[in-house]
């Protein structure tokens, strides 16, 4: 099963025959901010222990992750990126059979089916923000008896929370023993009050998957980690291979949960540039754009602009600009790209490209 990604920089510049930092990446939604200031000398730090194992228990990172979110240590496990926890959870967990709320990140379905799951799939419509209603899932679980659910908050790609009632379903259910509750929420730094972590510690069947990728802009360093009651967190953890997490991977983690005014530096410029963002999308005849609470927007384009593909292929090879195209998420079609919220001129760069080649297709 061949998963599409965005951020394929290395690739489209052989391609092109130009170099990475000639692409303006708005394909992988990553804090255009980069890494916090800072940072270099922490990673320095670490180049005399790399003579050594790393902590084979990340003690260092999942205690400043339990301080961060007054958590429990015991409810936290550290991967090396979240996506190795999506790969190991569906065997920790031994589920037969999972009901995904699509569209979504990938390789939730394809790690499920890995292990032999059967995944069933609904597709909430754009009008509902991609997001399941509780009849939905209701009538899912009522059809079947499913041993997992698999949701986002914020959804990817289209960037929306869950609803109001779905929430509170999630919370009602988690305490009870099925269906197991699966959320990524790998974007929900940019709204983090909107997170399910205060349902976690009183839970039995509730699970979160956060991520140091999008919002601390470390996608090179591979830091995720699981947010889950012991029970679940333990189970987890006795699958994870050792060392999986690099030592300046675990300092690096840990450093950043205590840059309070980069996270507010951050805040401030996504809501803004969102918000700036969405407002020049919209001026563009033929496209809608969808709300969003994380660092990026879906964009449907409307009929007779032709697809999201070529669209994505014209501005990069004309303005070395490079966008989602989100074709190749299930539940969405060949209308539908994402864009990452940038600097202001960056922002603005996209805009105008995206202007000019659209106005001239109508």
């Amino acid at each position: 099963m061949s998963i599409v990604h965005g951020g394929n920089v290395y690739e489209l510049s052989a391609l092109a025959g130009c170099s990475p930092k000639e692409i303006l990446d708005f394909s992988a939604s990553i804090n255009p901010l980069g890494p916090p200031p800072g940072l270099d000398e922490v990673l320095s730090d670490c180049l005399g222990l790399l003579q050594s194992y790393p902590d084979i228990h990340c003690l260092r990172l999942t205690e400043a992750i339990a301080k961060f979110h007054d958590i429990d240590p015991a409810c936290i496990v550290v991967g090396n990126g979240s996506t190795e926890l999506i790969y190991w959870l569906p065997r920790a967990l031994g589920v037969q059979r999972a009901l995904a709320v699509l569209p979504a990140f990938g390789e939730y379905v394809k790690a499920f089916e890995l292990q032999g799951t059967r995944v069933e799939k609904i597709f909430p419509s754009p009008e509902e923000s991609f997001q399941p209603r509780v009849k939905h899932l209701e009538a899912a679980l009522r059809k079947e008896s499913f041993e997992a659910v698999l949701l986002t908050h914020p959804s990817s790609p289209a960037g929306s929370l869950l609803h109001e009632e779905t929430i509170d379903w999630i919370a009602k259910k988690s305490v009870g023993s099925a269906p197991f509750l699966l959320v990524d929420e790998v974007f929900v730094d940019f709204c983090d009050h909107a997170s399910l972590r205060p349902f976690v510690e009183k839970a039995n069947n509730l699970a979160l998957i956060r991520s140091f990728t999008k919002f601390y802009g470390l996608p090179g360093l591979r830091i995720g980690y699981l947010l889950a009651p012991p029970g679940i967190a333990g189970r987890v953890r006795n699958f994870l291979p050792p060392w999986s997490v690099s030592t300046p991977a675990q300092a690096a983690g840990a450093w950043c949960l205590t840059r309070d005014e980069y996270r507010l530096k951050t805040l401030e410029l996504i809501e803004e540039q969102r918000r700036r963002l969405a407002v020049g999308l919209s001026a563009i005849p033929g496209l809608e754009v969808f709300p969003s609470a994380a660092n990026f927007l879906l964009v449907r384009m409307g009929q007779g602009l032709g697809s999201a593909s070529r669209l994505k292929w014209e501005i990069f090879e004309r303005h070395r600009l490079l966008i989602r195209d989100c074709g190749s998420f299930e539940g969405l079609g060949e209308r539908y790209f994402r864009v990452a919220v940038r600097l202001p001129e960056q922002n603005e760069r996209l805009v105008k490209a995206l202007n000019e080649s659209l106005c001239g297709a109508l």
